[in-house]
């Protein structure tokens, strides 16, 4: 009896423990059941917050249409081809009006004729000295993120010539790169080696050295460029003018570096100098006389090399500064900008955004414009549409574009009239050395500028 009661008593125990255990079972269950439901629903939520997210990124604007007024110093038939035919394409309910400058229909005209202009085209000095002046320069700041703008892949130095106080102004579209053209028949003709790209301008001298000469009679330069365009774009930055004392700063180390290194140094051989003093060097002695050997311009002649180049030629990047190492030119960008009058400033942006979309870039870039943009696949389509498969086109993009100089309304007076008026003529014919040409120049702009400021 008492044998059986305990057998009794130690199974009710293991049924007892039995049951405990499959009750915490289902409690555990239970817990992790419920820990998968919340965080299911956790990352439901996230994805719902992450798509809601990206929907504000990716505004879905309506179609533009309408009219807009565009005013610019492109040509029409330059405007026609790279971008009137893709803009009609993208927006077919947008009718665009181009204006084209001329010498008698500038911004000034166009305002006072009561023309409501919308976009323009600009460059960075023009910026200064015409669209703010006439109250049409437009912070384009607000914008940029609104429409998804990225501007990591535009070189700051783009960035930083147009914009004041942090407010950026226009948006390049373009660019017209400087390079170094070279006509290989002379360098064949001397038994020269051809321009590299990374060359310094010490190194450019010496080969050029080797091409300057005189023979039948025929003066031969070995390297020349355009003077106003490479001031502009000087590789070391320099400055014209003060911004707060509109005073014109060019007699100093940084513009004596510029004159000794290019001015000076490549135009002291005396048959160039007299060359210079019977006929103004120019770009025909390049492009139709053929008697010089490499000429720094931009890139401009790409374009329509047919008519612009000899038949055998090629590229190099521009020369680097000793002082300098890695920097090309300053940018010289066409850029774009949206009219502060404009009744219509979210249409001109929807246009100015896809102007900067891999999209229209690459197609412009097969057709010769260079892109401002550094996305690979832009720069890989760089003249894709020519018959270049043998020219030097990474030339274009060789080394980082020098830092964008601080540009004032005045900086034309130093380089129209006392740089390529006066004072480069007279050094590179050897009548005026370095020193005293920058003293006079300095002493020339501030009276001009003066008289500027006293007829405002």
């Amino acid at each position: 009896m008492r044998k059986s009661f305990v057998v009794m008593l130690f199974f009710s125990l293991l049924l007892l423990l039995a049951a405990c255990s499959d009750s915490s079972s289902d409690n555990n269950n239970n817990v992790s059941s419920s820990n998968s439901i919340q965080s299911s629903n956790t990352n439901q939520q996230q994805e719902v917050d992450q798509a809601e997210e990206k929907q504000q990124e990716q505004v879905v604007l309506p179609e533009p249409e309408g009219e807009l007024t565009w005013f610019g110093f492109a040509g029409e038939q330059h405007f026609e081809d790279f971008f009137a035919q893709y803009l009609r394409e993208k927006f077919p309910k947008l009718k665009i009006n181009y204006i084209a400058q001329t010498n008698e229909q500038r911004i000034e005209q166009v305002l006072a004729s009561g023309t409501a202009v919308d976009l323009y085209f600009s460059s960075a000095g023009e910026l200064f000295e015409d669209f703010i002046p006439a109250n049409m320069a437009q912070d384009l700041t607000p914008y940029i993120k609104q429409y998804g703008i990225n501007l990591d892949t535009i070189d700051d130095a783009y960035l930083e010539q147009v914009s004041i106080d942090e407010k950026l102004y226009l948006l390049p579209v373009s660019e017209n790169k400087f390079v170094m053209y070279y006509n290989k028949d002379i360098f064949d003709r001397f038994g020269v080696d051809y321009p590299r790209d990374g060359m310094t301008w010490g190194e450019a001298l010496e080969l050029s050295k080797k091409i300057t000469r005189n023979e039948g009679g025929k003066q031969y330069v070995g390297l020349w460029l355009s003077p106003k365009h490479y001031m502009r774009a000087a590789q070391n930055s320099a400055t014209f003018i003060d911004r707060d004392t509109n005073k014109a700063t060019v007699n100093n180390d940084d513009w004596k570096l510029i004159f000794e290194k290019i001015f000076s140094d490549f135009t002291r051989d005396p048959g160039v100098q007299q060359k210079a003093r019977d006929r103004w060097l120019a770009h025909n002695d390049f492009n139709k006389d053929f008697v010089v050997g490499m000429y720094v311009y931009t890139s401009g002649w790409l374009n329509t090399h047919e008519e612009s180049l000899a038949m055998n030629w090629d590229i190099a990047a521009i020369p680097q500064l000793e002082e300098y190492p890695g920097l090309t030119a300053q940018p010289n960008a066409t850029y774009v900008g949206i009219s502060a009058n404009s009744a219509k400033q979210e249409i001109a942006m929807q246009v100015v955004s896809y102007l900067l979309s891999e999209e229209y870039q690459i197609e412009v870039s097969k057709r010769g414009a260079i892109t401002p943009l550094s996305t690979p696949a832009v720069r890989d389509a760089a003249f894709a549409d020519f018959p270049f498969t043998d020219k030097n086109i990474p030339a274009l993009f060789y080394g980082q574009l020098a830092p964008g100089r601080a540009i004032t309304e005045y900086d034309e007076i130093v380089i129209e009239e006392a740089f390529a008026k006066d004072i480069i003529v007279e050094i590179v014919r050897g009548n005026m050395d370095v020193n005293s040409a920058l003293r006079y120049a300095e002493d020339k702009a501030n009276k001009l500028i003066e008289e500027r400021l006293a007829s405002e």
